[in-house]
């Protein structure tokens, strides 16, 4: 192998630096390989054999070195050991053996070409080559540059990527909420930055030795502040309007029991809270304001209603007695006038029937204009029904639906259409509010709805959600029509 010493020194001065280098890095991988941990730690043979990859690498930089000196006989010269080098090169061909083996067990082809390198660099091709065989050693450094440098980036990677238990304290320490844990003694055991920094911020020391008293405390900061608070939760103000929660529980790590206290801001959560909190009672008080603005408009058309009747009742029994009374005082009554008398007379009763109640009409024009009076328009379009009871329950339904609309969908403008009474639908109630978007939970409106028209004899149905539709249909005995709803699927 003197033929080696022929080569150009400078190739053989880069082939050293280079070699030295790889070995080097080469065993920096097999030594990530030892200590990666279960389940990503490769098998003992893998190891094996990058430790085997980085001792060829070495007896190439000896060999590179050797000719480098042109001693003339190729030796590992050691401080107390001199060795010639060609009988060591065999233990590439035994490298060889071993990365074939795992690449037929692993199944991984692209280690052919390495193993044939590693077949190549043994005592017969490298004499078979002669000077040529500088070029094997160039080939040979060439590829190792890649794969220890792909090697080592790969080891890089999965040590960024693992979990230690640096990183597992790391990753407490950027948790957005505080966290303390203490053993049974109530000695802190961790700490993160953030439950340091609200404990200062609450005047707590953060280099508590005991912490057996630090629940009382923050329960009884809770209970100045008069936040809300229980046994093993605690809501307290930060300075600058923060809204921290501290909660406590018992904990087992590694089969030791330990206890918890976690620090959450719910600023935001409280915020919100507080603005649903402030709509729901703006919301009661339109509703009551409304329901006791459709009360008094109630109260007036009742009081108009009884001014009319007894008007009427002024103007029917006084032309009634008026004519008594000229009958009375007339001379000679004839029969016809007497019969004509007793007439007008029984007619009394009948002519004032009509007014002893405030007529349905009049109620459902009171809701139209007590809803005007809050800018929502309802709109009606047809007449009630003779019958009282059918009139009765329909204006019932109509006040029921129209304060729904407005309540829940916030609606402007509803839309009343009652029928003749020879089609199926008695009435159609729309409205221009938000639709439901899933199923209702019935309150009292709609089984109230449902109950008023079944006791006048009248079916309820939701016709639709999106625009939300009601619709009251006379049984078919009724309109003599198709029965309502036949051949449709009913609403939910």
């Amino acid at each position: 192998m003197n033929f080696l010493s022929t080569s150009a020194n400078a190739v053989l001065v880069a082939l050293i630096a280079a070699f030295f280098l790889l070995a080097s890095g080469q065993a920096l991988h097999a030594a990530f390989l030892v200590t990666r941990r279960k389940p990503g730690k490769p098998p003992l043979a893998a190891i094996t054999y990058e430790a085997f990859l980085a001792g060829h690498l070495a007896l190439a930089c000896c060999v590179a070195c050797e000719a480098s000196t042109n001693h003339g006989d190729m030796l590992i010269r050691l401080r107390t050991l001199t060795m010639a080098i060609e009988p060591i090169l065999w233990v590439s061909l035994g490298i060889a053996c071993l990365g074939a083996a795992l690449a037929i067990v692993y199944r991984k082809p692209a280690m052919t070409f390495e193993v044939a390198l590693l077949v190549l660099c043994t005592p017969p091709v490298i004499s078979a080559l002669g000077p040529g065989a500088i070029y094997l050693l160039i080939a040979d450094a060439a590829f190792f540059v890649f794969r220890v440098s792909a090697s080592l980036l790969l080891d890089i990677r999965h040590l960024v990527c693992s979990v230690s238990k640096l990183s597992l304290i790391d990753a407490l320490d950027k948790l957005p909420e505080g966290i303390i844990w203490t053993n049974e003694k109530h000695c802190i055991l961790y700490m993160n930055d953030v439950m340091r920094t609200r404990l200062i911020a609450l005047g707590f020391a953060t280099d508590l030795s005991d912490t057996s008293k630090l629940w009382a405390e923050l329960e009884g900061l809770a209970k100045l502040q008069n936040m809300p608070h229980s046994r093993d939760e605690a809501r307290i103000e930060l300075p600058g309007r923060q809204m921290v929660q501290f909660k406590r529980e018992t904990v087992n790590l590694r089969a030791t029991t330990c206890r918890l206290l976690m620090a959450t801001d719910v600023t935001e959560e409280e915020s919100i809270n507080t603005g649903i909190q402030r709509t729901n009672s703006l919301l009661e008080a339109a509703n009551r304001e409304l329901r006791d603005s459709l009360d008094h408009v109630q109260e007036v058309a009742r009081n108009e209603a009884i001014v009319a009747m007894k008007a009427r009742i002024h103007d029917t029994i006084g032309q009634r007695l008026s004519i008594l009374h000229r009958f009375l005082e007339a001379p000679d009554p004839t029969p016809e006038a007497l019969a004509e008398v007793a007439r007008l007379t029984r007619g009394i009763i009948d002519d004032l029937d009509d007014a002893a109640e405030p007529d349905s009409t009049a109620q459902l024009e009171a809701i139209v204009q007590a809803f005007a009076l809050s800018g929502v328009s309802v709109q009606v379009q047809g007449a009630l029904p003779k019958a009282s009871e059918k009139a009765e329950a329909l204006v019932h339904i109509v006040r029921e639906a129209t304060t729904n609309a407005v309540k829940h969908a916030q609606a402007r403008r509803i839309e009343v259409h009652l029928f003749a009474s020879d089609e199926p639908l008695a009435m159609r109630i729309a409205n221009d509010g938000r639709g439901a978007t899933c199923a209702i939970t019935p309150g009292s409106g709609i089984p109230g709805m449902r109950q008023a028209a079944q006791h006048a004899g009248l079916e309820f149905r939701v016709a639709s959600f999106d625009p939300f539709t009601i619709e009251i249909a006379r049984l078919s005995a009724e309109s003599g029509a198709e029965p309502y709803g036949a051949g449709r699927k009913e609403q939910p």
